[in-house]
C-alpha cells in the first residue's frame, strides 16, 4: 500500500520555566510532536514567494495532512527520513512559510 506521509517532522515546543516557590529560576522545557509527513528536498535552488512578496530560499518542502496544526513563521522542526534516522545530523529547522491546501498543507523550511 502507498504510504503518502512517510517520513516524520516533530515540532519542538519551548516551554519557559519561571520560578520555584523560593525564587529560584528554573530551566526552560523542551516538548516536542511529532507529525507524519512527506518530504521533499530542494536540489533546484528553487524560491518560493508568499503572499507578503517576499521571496525565500528554502531547503526542504514538507506536505502535511490538511487537518495538521498551524505553524508560524519561526517555528522550529526536526525533519526524519524513511528509516526514522533525523535529516542533516538533528539539526532544526525553522519555518519559513506555511500554507493549508484544499486536500493538504505545505511547510517550507
Amino acid at each position: 500500500m502507498l504510504d503518502f506521509r512517510p517520513h516524520k517532522l516533530q515540532v519542538v515546543l519551548f516551554a519557559p520555566g519561571g520560578y520555584d516557590e523560593d525564587g529560584a529560576p528554573l530551566p526552560d522545557a523542551e516538548s516536542t510532536e511529532e507529525i507524519p509527513c512527506r518530504i521533499e528536498s530542494n536540489g533546484s535552488a528553487s524560491q518560493v514567494r508568499f503572499e507578503d512578496g517576499v521571496a525565500h530560499n528554502y531547503s526542504y518542502s514538507i506536505y502535511l495532512d490538511h487537518d495538521c496544526r498551524t505553524f508560524k513563521v519561526g517555528d522550529k522542526v526536526r525533519l526524519f527520513g524513511l528509516d526514522g534516522q533525523p535529516l542533516e545530523n538533528s539539526k532544526q529547522f525553522e519555518v519559513i512559510g506555511f500554507f493549508r491546501n484544499q486536500l493538504n498543507a505545505r511547510l517550507w523550511v
